[in-house]
């Protein structure tokens, strides 16, 4: 549980960033699908790397 929530904040500090950016630079980010989800799963992954040491 305790690496499904550190995914979850990974994910919402990584929108929050993304966020800021489009506010900046005042455009629309656009990120396809096929990206997209291989970033889920390397968040996570990088969730339960960091729960294992």
């Amino acid at each position: 549980m305790e690496t499904f929530g550190r995914g979850c904040l990974y994910l919402i500090v990584g929108f929050i960033v993304i966020m800021i950016l489009a506010f900046i630079t005042q455009s629309t980010i656009q990120i396809p699908w096929f990206l997209l989800i291989p970033i889920i799963v390397f968040v996570f992954w990088l969730a339960s790397k960091k729960n294992k040491k």
